[in-house]
């Protein structure tokens, strides 16, 4: 059970990684130039992490987007355009959620 729970971990770890590192080229580009009027030129794959989650929260629901005041920004994305943010940042919660599930395992069952 420890190693199927931990090798879930790994991969959804990994796709989200590899998520991130194809949006930084591509998609998050035409955000950064939206929001902030240019894009990074030399940007790494850690500011990229630390810029999804600011973009995903807007891009989950129009209400949040709203309530921030980035209604402008949620609407002027599409939602196929968005999709990939989403899943990215939901496979790295499920990753976080499975590393503890690891841990919890580890614990106090082994």
């Amino acid at each position: 059970m420890f190693l199927i729970v931990m090798f879930l971990a790994i991969i959804f770890g990994f796709v989200s990684l590899v998520i991130v590192v194809i949006l930084g080229r591509t998609r998050m580009k035409e955000v950064d130039k939206y929001v902030y009027g240019h894009n990074f030129e030399h940007d790494s794959i850690f500011f990229q992490i630390a810029r999804l989650p600011q973009y995903t929260t807007v891009f989950s629901s129009r209400w949040y987007a709203k309530r921030t005041g980035q209604l402008e920004f949620y609407e002027h994305f599409d939602k196929k355009f968005k999709q990939p943010f989403l899943f990215s940042f939901y496979f790295a919660v499920l990753s976080g959620f499975f590393i503890f599930i690891t841990w919890v395992i580890q614990g106090y069952y082994l």
